[in-house]
């Protein structure tokens, strides 16, 4: 929440906090012009507000809850927010977006301003997007990781890209058809001690 808004969704979708107590759900087209619709939903479970609210936890959370912050995010790589919702449960709330980019290199701009963790090249007429989904280290404190695992169990990430044309390659992605698709349960992914990445031509 503290972090620079450019970083928001980084912090969402990639390493840090593709970890502990969230589940997201991602379904991202690309259009035959390039363009990306992506609709989002993510889960948070409630206790991830204490989590963070420790401050040597504080990196665990740096999510962007609020539609402004994401529609920031959105923006500043070229894209809009189309339309954002929270649902508060019990013990957890639930967040629902739709999003437009003009372009993959926007979308993976959204996911990564840096470049690192998102990249979409273009070379010899194949498209690749690439992510790194994970760094690949051990926690550094094994408690956490040990009730992050048996606390936030059913959490997943699931992203899914239908492409305009089927894959030439992919890598970490399964593909049926035209559609690549990832999945893996948050607290593994986050607990993962090797890098986890999944890229996809076409």
């Amino acid at each position: 929440m503290k972090q620079p808004a450019t970083r928001l969704f980084l912090a969402l979708a990639l390493p840090l906090l593709l970890s502990s107590c969230i589940g997201i759900d991602a379904d991202a087209r690309v259009g035959s012009d390039g363009s990306v619709d992506l609709s989002m939903t993510y889960t948070v479970s409630s206790a991830v507000d204490e989590l963070g609210r420790l401050g040597s936890n504080a990196a665990y959370l740096p999510l962007p809850v609020g539609r402004d912050d994401l529609e920031l995010a959105a923006t500043r790589a070229g894209g809009q927010l189309r339309s954002w919702t929270r649902k508060d449960g019990d013990d957890s709330f639930v967040v629902v977006a739709d999003l437009r980019f003009p372009s993959v290199a926007a979308f993976a701009s959204f996911l990564d301003p840096a470049g690192e963790l998102a990249v979409f090249a273009e070379a010899g007429g194949a498209s690749t997007l690439t992510l790194r989904l994970s760094a690949g280290q051990k926690p550094a404190d094994p408690d956490l990781a040990e009730f992050i695992r048996l606390a936030f169990a059913d959490y997943m990430i699931s992203i899914r890209i239908e492409l305009p044309r089927t894959p030439s390659t992919s890598q970490g992605f399964a593909v049926s058809g035209k559609v690549a698709s990832f999945s893996m349960k948050a607290a593994d992914l986050y607990a993962a001690e090797t890098p986890v990445s999944a890229s996809v031509s076409w």
